[in-house]
């Protein structure tokens, strides 16, 4: 069976930030150098080849798009500048744009300039919603949620972590799909216990992998690419998802424990207070996380961090922003008189959190969730009892 070569691709995937791919001789060194490439994932080798054979269905069905960490390696070593990295993380960018619905995505990776306008009149309307349903504020009985309605944040918060849930497993199921098809699978292969422990294969993506970062600690950082430990990549990676996890874990808890009522909602509680403590540190972790993210891309300190895309920008603009809006936020809840501009910073500092999360399966986000599943794929192992398309093969040699 022969493969019409489709260039239409190439050119489409250099619309999301692949440069320089046209230089790719196919000689292997970036598969070779990758610590992370096996015999089973021979990336980006192969990844390239399907962007150059035009196997569009078989690059957005292929799980080795989402192993990569972006160390970098594969670029510094490339005899013909054909930056491999940078097309790995083009090519995530173009499938998260087919995975989402509605692909809103195209406005952050293709049109940068509309994206960010639309992520920031999004910051504003919530902004405003938010103000026009605040209460009238008697000034010497300032309290946090009697400015602005509890239940309409809560409600608020509840519709939106619906819409997107449900947004993200539509995304998840056609990744899973496209993943399926090409390796000509059910879905049933991905919970099967009898080829493997699905248990065990999704406690090495979620914890072994995510969380630990075994991989990207282990075999993608070497002595010679880290200064320091708290500057190397799988530390700063680590930092700003520890500190976001760590503060939606201080969110649900506190909100958890005014439902039972142990607190009364907005009390003032000390810094030494469980869900305010862990709300710090893990604040302070993700701070130092995204600052340093966004000083390796300002600078351009290695080849992993010199080409960033506007999406890249935006995303962890949007974390910054979210992270220092709450840190102010927490200092005007200690000062005296609970001055005035606290009010105006939690009204911002909501809606840029709303915002973050409702573009969470359009934006590099989403990358979060999408390496997760792709880590539960590889630990099961079910492609290694499927058969390639002669496309694929080709796509391998």
């Amino acid at each position: 069976m022969t493969h019409r070569v489709d260039s239409s691709l190439l050119y489409e995937l250099k619309e999301f930030g692949a440069v320089g791919l046209e230089k790719c001789i196919n000689c292997g060194n970036c598969t070779a150098i990758c610590s992370l490439s096996k015999e089973d994932d021979r990336f980006p080798r192969h990844m390239i080849r399907m962007a150059q054979l035009g196997m569009k269905d078989e690059l957005l069905g292929s799980q080795e798009l989402w192993l990569c960490y972006n160390c970098g390696d594969c670029s510094e070593t490339c005899p013909q500048q054909a930056e491999p990295a940078n097309f790995m993380a083009a090519a995530r960018c173009y499938a998260v744009t087919h995975y989402a619905p509605l692909k809103i995505g195209n406005l952050f990776c293709k049109r940068p300039l509309l994206g960010g306008s639309i992520a920031a009149l999004m910051v504003l309307f919530f902004s405003i919603f938010m103000y026009g349903e605040s209460q009238t504020m008697a000034t010497e009985q300032l309290k946090l949620f009697g400015f602005i309605p509890y239940e309409l944040i809560h409600t608020a918060g509840l519709i939106g972590m619906v819409l997107i849930g449900l947004l993200s497993v539509v995304a998840i199921l056609t990744m899973m799909s496209r993943i399926a098809r090409v390796n000509h699978l059910s879905f049933k292969d991905f919970f099967n216990g009898t080829r493997m422990n699905w248990i065990r294969a999704f406690w090495d993506a979620v914890i072994v992998q995510s969380l630990g970062q075994k991989r990207y600690r282990e075999e993608c950082e070497t002595p010679e690419n880290t200064r320091v430990w708290y500057f190397s990549k799988w530390f700063v990676h680590a930092a700003t998802m520890w500190g976001f996890l760590g503060l939606l874990f201080a969110t649900a808890l506190n909100y958890l424990l005014d439902i039972i009522g142990v607190k009364a909602t907005g009390a003032f509680v000390p810094i030494w207070y469980p869900t305010r403590l862990i709300g710090t540190l893990s604040g302070l972790l993700f701070m130092y996380g995204v600052s340093a993210l966004l000083y390796k891309r300002w600078k351009s300190v290695d080849k992993a961090h010199s080409f960033s895309r506007p999406s890249d920008w935006i995303f962890l603009t949007l974390l910054w922003l979210s992270g220092v809006t709450g840190f102010i936020i927490e200092i005007a809840l200690y000062l005296p008189g609970a001055p005035l501009w606290g009010y105006w910073m939690f009204i911002f500092h909501v809606a840029v959190s709303i915002t973050l999360l409702l573009l969470l399966p359009f934006t590099k986000f989403a990358h979060a969730i999408y390496r997760i599943v792709a880590l539960y794929i590889h630990a099961l192992k079910p492609s290694a009892e499927a058969k390639p398309t002669q496309p694929e093969a080709a796509a391998a040699d």
